[in-house]
């Protein structure tokens, strides 16, 4: 049997706990930076990593796209798969709880998003994402969004340890040949705190395209 600092440190144990504890409210929108690098593809087969309740998912069904959403939470899946009841993209939209450092959703895809896919507890977060950009076609693209820094308000904020740009582009591992990079750099966000504060956080964009 696991002790309780062993089951702190399993991430699907983590993250099903984190779920069952946090409110079951959510905004309903999209990314603000999957929007903005998204907006103009076209349409196919996309994979969404880390989905949540499948805010990204949705807006790319909206779009046309046809999405699988992956989450290690069994939780955050039935709550994602919830909002798909009597809804248009019911036929567009496959949300699947699976522990995503032993299994990849099969399939290909001209669309992988990883979006805030970060966990404060151990997970092979680099090892994920280079077996889900395996999956896509030529001319897919790999959209990875990551937190670069937290608003003053986040509990803990100033302990946490967050991924520098060279160190996502090291941990995907990229053969030049084989990947066009159409950004890699550094987002603004402006955001509103649970009081009204205001705040701007910075974020690593990486937007690929498989050769």
């Amino acid at each position: 049997m696991q002790n309780a600092t062993e089951r702190a440190e399993n991430p699907v144990e983590f993250w099903e706990d984190h779920y069952r504890t946090k409110k079951t409210d959510y905004s309903g929108n999209p990314g603000e930076l999957l929007v903005r690098y998204a907006a103009d593809l076209t349409p196919g087969r996309a994979l969404d990593i880390g989905c949540s309740h499948g805010d990204d998912a949705l807006w790319l069904a909206g779009r046309g796209w046809d999405v699988t959403g992956a989450d290690i939470s069994k939780t955050a899946i039935a709550r994602a798969q919830e909002r798909l009841v009597g809804s248009d993209f019911s036929g567009r939209v496959l949300f699947v709880a699976c522990d995503l450092e032993r299994e990849i959703p099969d399939g290909e895809y001209d669309l992988v998003t990883a979006s805030y896919f970060q966990s404060p507890v151990a997970l092979a977060r680099a090892d994920i994402l280079r077996r889900a950009m395996a999956k896509l076609v030529p001319g897919g693209y790999f959209l990875c969004i990551a937190h670069a820094s937290a608003p003053p308000w986040r509990k803990g904020n100033g302990e946490h340890q967050f991924p520098t740009l060279q160190e996502e582009l090291d941990g995907l591992d990229l053969r030049p040949d084989e990947w066009i990079l159409h950004k890699a750099g550094y987002a603004v966000r402006n955001v509103t705190g649970p009081e009204g504060e205001k705040a701007e956080v910075k974020d690593i964009v990486l937007f690929l395209q498989r050769g």
